[in-house]
Parts: C-alpha cells; structure tokens; sequence
C-alpha cells in the first residue's frame, strides 16, 4: 500500500494547525483573508486530498468539517501551550495563567471600565513587572520607565479605528513616520498657536461663566465640563461647530463621545476584534458615529476654509506656502484625534479638580486665597499673566493629575519586531514585546509617593522647595514624618515623555489654569447635601481615557 494512503488525516491536520501557528506568529498581520487562510486553507487542502482514497474517509462536506474541527482545535492547542511554556520570550515574567494564554481578560475588565484597577491588583501580587497578556508587560518601576520612553507605540490604535489602514498619528508605529506626521501638530500647538487660541479660548470661559450663573439651585458640574470643553475643542481644531453652552447638549455628542470610548477600549486590547467588527455592517456604531462625527466636522471644515488660524489651519499645510495638503483620510483621523484629545481628556481633568477641591475644603480655600491674591475683584482671570506665579494652582493640578490621570493606562508601546531588545538597566524586553506603564498605577504607589491615596497638593510645594516640611502651609496628614516622605517625580508623568508625549500638554495647562481661576473666582462652590462622594469613584469607569461620573453640585456669585 502506498505510504500516503497510511497516513491518518487527523494526525496530519494536527501538524499542519502546530506549523501553521508557528509561522502565523512570525508574520502577524490584521488581514482577515490571511486569517482566513490559515483557519480554512489548510483543512480544504486536507479534506480534498484524502477524500478520494479508498480507504472510506467520507464525503468531501464531511472531511472538511472535521479537518476545520480538528485544525482549530489543534490551533488554539498549540497557541495555549506555547503561550504557557519556558520557550516563550516572556516566560520569565510572572502573571496569572489566564492572561498569559489570552487578551480576552484584559478585553473583559476594559468592558467593565476597571482595566486600571484590575492592573492595580496584579502588581500588588506580582511586583513591578508583571505579564498582562500573551505578549504584553505593565511596567511600574520609574528608573525603566526614564529608559523606555523612545520605544515606538504599540498597535492598539488598529482595533478603535477597526482597520489597520490609514490610522491616526497616535496609531503610527513606524518612529520616521510618526515624526513626519507629527510635526504640524507640533506647529499647530507650538507656544505662538496656543496665543492664538487664547482669545477663542477666554470667549468660551467666559460664556461658560454667564451659563453657570443663569442657572438656579443644582446643576451638574460634569455636564457644563463636558459642553465646555466640546465647543472649546471645535473653536480651536476646527474654527467652530458646536453651540452647547449656549444651546444646551441636543446632539448628545460628548455622551456619545464616551459610549464610542467605552468600545475602543475593549478593541485597544484585541485590535484584531475590532478589524473584525470594522468589516460588519452596522456593527461597533457608537465608535461609527465617532468616526462620522470626525469626517462631518473636517468636511465642513475644508470646504469653508480658514478663516482663523484653526488647528486644522496647521494640520492642512495651510500655514506653509510651498507644502502640499495631507490625504483627506489623513486629516479625518487627525478630526478624530483632536476631538478625543481636546475634549473628553480636558473635561474629566477639569472634573477631578474640582472634584478633589470640593471634598478637600483646606485645599479649596487655599486655591480661593491664591486666586484672589493675584486677580482681586475687578480683575479678569482669563488674563494668563499671573498663571505662571500660581504654584498652588499648579500643585493642585499636579494632584488632581496623579490621583485621576485621564489615560490612566498612558500609551501602549511596542518593541519593534525586527530589532534590538530594549533594554532598560536589568530589564530585557525581547523583540516585539508590547508593554505600558501605568499612570493609575505608578502614582499611587507608596514607594514612590507618601501617602499614595491622599489629595495633597503642598506635597509639589514641599518636594520643589517652596514650603518646609514642618511649616504651618505644609499641612502635613497626620501621622506622615519628614523622614518618611517620598516623592518620585520620575513616576509622574501626566502627559507621558519622550518622542510620542502628548503634543498638547501646554494648551491643556493652559485651558485647566484658566477655567480653575475663572470659575473659584466667580463662584463659592459646595457639594449638593446629601451626596455621598463616594458614588463619584464607584461610578468612574477606567477606558482609554478616565470617563467621570456625575458631580452635583450648588453654587452662589462671590461678588
């Protein structure tokens, strides 16, 4: 008998689905027809190779269906024990089994919106670096996160922009092209752009001002954030859009702005899902929406012209002579960028500041007495001239920051697979590792900040020199003595470091000094009676960026 006709299918779908996968995750691509060549290829080319021998196997239907059965089976074997044994690259890191075998625990805690208290809860049982998944690392020591800054980003930007094509410039992996495409950010939010939006920007704070004193008893300082700082963010990226503040929220677009963030999480840990979802009609609509809201706004945008020096002013070439326009796909995932940067992150800061000042009445009279030192009544606080002198204004903003960073994971990277392991003191990371370093994290760590959990904002006073240890200012939290204070400016780092840091980080300082200033001088703020604030952290939920949860809160004219 000739040896092939020997040979069990089933023996053979099994070697084909272990060689399959070992080539598989030397060439990962988000392409579904190669996915779909490695699932179903192979038990076709089985299915019809044995179907005409003699020796009875079955119908053609027949062997394939259990040629698939048995390659995915033998699939998904061999990923799970490779995923789990010594010869994987990160073998030596720990973490719970579970995750090492699949994203789909990370994808399940970015559902629920606890993904960073959940990375929380690994480190404390497994240490300062711990394996998050198959391929990936959170990483919280300070003195390896300075060094691996430069590392490129990572692909998580593939599943919220459900392609792997065209993706915005966070999305971009590749360092020279990153930089080509950052670079009108840059100039478009480069310290003379930002005097520019410095106008738009007083106009809206103090329509923001008008609003708040027509309303009457309670009202929702969330909300008034979030209209705030949508229509601010259209003023500055795309020369206007939105009236909210002056029409009330009717197109729900910053509820739907955190609907679409709550689905790009889950896609940020399986980008490959979100591919997926991209090829289903209908499917993934709120991150649809998202992206339609992006495509109307750069549209009109484009059509109408500059007519300011907008955002896309920079963005578009406009700005340059000789310089060619971007592709409008570019463009449109800039549009998507600038809303998610310039809105959502800004408006949950400015939450969590007021948040912590109003549950830490000290700190909120201290900032009051600041505010009222140097813009006495009269004086208009939108002017930036004195924001520079403000070190408790900027201390508060500090806290408010490291208590509640508004990308509470920061930026995935991701060791570029065809290179040199990073290398970070004794830290390896072999090629192709995806790593993070967590904000939510890092700076609630007693090693690197005294008393972790705690609103402090003298601690910047203290640690900068600004104020003694053992001054009355101070306000030192009992039992906390001067030998055991730690501060850690190495693990704060609210707008990230290194070549891919947030490009906006000066127009967002700018934007939070003026609102803080502007509405603690107007106005005496105080929690609604009643209200338990503790609903605000049981209700936040932890997505790509921090979404807050409702602040109710009654207010009165200082003067």
């Amino acid at each position: 008998m000739p040896q092939s006709q020997e040979i069990d299918p089933v023996f053979v779908s099994i070697i084909v689905a272990f060689v399959a996968h070992h080539v598989f995750r030397r060439h990962e691509t988000y392409s579904l027809r190669a996915h779909a060549l490695l699932i179903f290829v192979p038990p076709f080319v089985i299915a019809t190779h044995f179907v005409h021998r003699p020796d009875g196997y079955g119908t053609l239907a027949h062997l394939f269906a259990k040629s698939l059965a048995i390659h995915v089976v033998a699939l998904l074997s061999s990923i799970v024990m490779y995923r789990l044994s010594p010869w994987h690259p990160l073998a030596r890191f720990p973490g719970p089994p579970l995750r090492k075998v699949s994203e789909l625990v990370g994808a399940y805690y970015a559902a629920i919106g606890k993904k960073a208290t959940a990375i929380s809860e690994l480190h404390k049982q497994y240490g300062s670096v711990v394996r998050t998944g198959p391929n990936s690392l959170s990483i919280i020591d300070p003195s390896a996160m300075s060094q691996l800054w430069s590392v490129p980003r990572g692909p998580w930007n593939i599943g919220p922009k459900m392609s792997y094509k065209n993706l915005t410039m966070m999305g971009i992996q590749d360092p020279e092209e990153h930089a080509q495409r950052r670079r009108p950010w840059g100039r478009g939010l480069g310290q003379a752009a930002i005097k520019e939006y410095e106008h738009p920007l007083m106009a809206r704070v103090e329509l923001l001002v008008r609003r708040l004193e027509e309303q009457k008893g309670e009202l929702n300082l969330t909300k008034w954030m979030g209209m705030f700082s949508v229509d601010f963010m259209c003023d500055m990226a795309f020369g206007g859009g939105t009236e909210m503040l002056r029409d009330g929220e009717h197109t729900n677009a910053f509820r739907m702005l955190q609907r679409g963030m709550s689905i790009a999480s889950v896609f940020t840990q399986v980008p490959w899902l979100g591919v997926y979802v991209g090829h289903i009609p209908g499917a993934g609509a709120p991150l649809r929406a998202l992206h339609k809201v992006a495509r109307t706004f750069a549209a009109k945008r484009l059509e109408r012209g500059s007519s300011a020096r907008d955002l896309f002013h920079y963005l578009n070439n406009e700005d340059l002579a000789d310089a060619a326009p971007p592709p409008r796909e570019h463009l449109i995932g800039d549009a998507i960028l600038a809303i998610v940067a310039g809105s959502d992150t800004t408006a949950n800061t400015l939450v969590n500041i007021f948040y912590c000042l109003l549950v830490n009445r000290s700190a909120y009279a201290t900032l009051q007495a600041e505010i009222d030192k140097f813009y006495p009544s009269g004086d208009n606080p939108c002017n930036t001239r004195h924001y520079q002198d403000m070190h408790y204004l900027q201390a508060v903003i500090n806290e408010a920051l490291r208590l509640y960073n508004p990308t509470n994971l920061g930026g995935q990277r991701q060791v570029p697979p065809n290179g040199p392991p990073a290398v970070a003191g004794s830290l390896v990371l072999p090629p192709g590792t995806i790593f993070f370093m967590p904000p939510f994290v890092v700076n609630r760590d007693p090693r690197y900040f005294s008393l972790p959990s705690a609103f402090w904002p003298e601690r910047w006073l203290i640690a900068s020199g600004r104020i003694r240890f053992d001054s009355k200012e101070a306000r030192v939290p009992a039992p906390l003595k001067q030998d055991e204070f730690v501060h850690n400016d190495a693990a704060f780092v609210s707008f990230g470091s290194g070549p891919i840091n947030c490009v906006g980080k000066a127009l967002a300082t700018v934007e939070m000094r003026m609102v803080v200033c502007a509405l603690l001088h107007k106005f005496e703020f105080r929690l609604r009676d009643g209200w338990d604030p503790r609903e605000y952290s049981d209700n936040m939920r932890e997505y790509i960026t921090l979404t807050t949860s409702e602040v109710p809160v009654v207010l009165k004219a200082r003067w």
